[in-house]
């Protein structure tokens, strides 16, 4: 990619394309940049999720981490464009993990 600091946390753009098996280059390549502005959605979906379950100061370098936004980004990544009768078990329990984070946040900022 065009420099080499992560400007992304947990995971950077060049670890999400190794893990989903893309050429870093050709992404940043790519007419539109519609893979890569995918992949940095799914990079900060990933970071918020993970202050959700874990803290809003969780260890951004613990390879746990990293680990869980790659498989939480490539599960999206992978169910990006189906109906929700074909969504993994995986995405279905992000989902609802979401959901619960949400209305406990609304609950404590007094929006129920």
């Amino acid at each position: 990619m065009a420099d080499n600091t992560n400007k992304y946390i947990p995971v950077s753009i060049e670890e999400v394309c190794d893990h989903l098996g893309y050429d870093p280059i050709e992404v940043e390549a790519e007419e539109g940049q519609a893979t890569k502005r995918n992949i940095i959605r799914l990079i900060k979906f990933s970071n918020l999720y993970l202050q959700g379950v874990i803290g809003k100061n969780y260890p951004v370098e613990d390879e746990r981490a990293k680990q869980i936004a790659l498989l939480v980004i490539s599960d999206l990544y992978d169910y990006r464009d189906l109906d929700s009768k074909n969504i993994s078990n995986t995405t279905r329990k992000l989902l609802n993990d979401l959901e619960w984070q949400l209305k406990m946040e609304m609950k404590i900022n007094g929006n129920k």
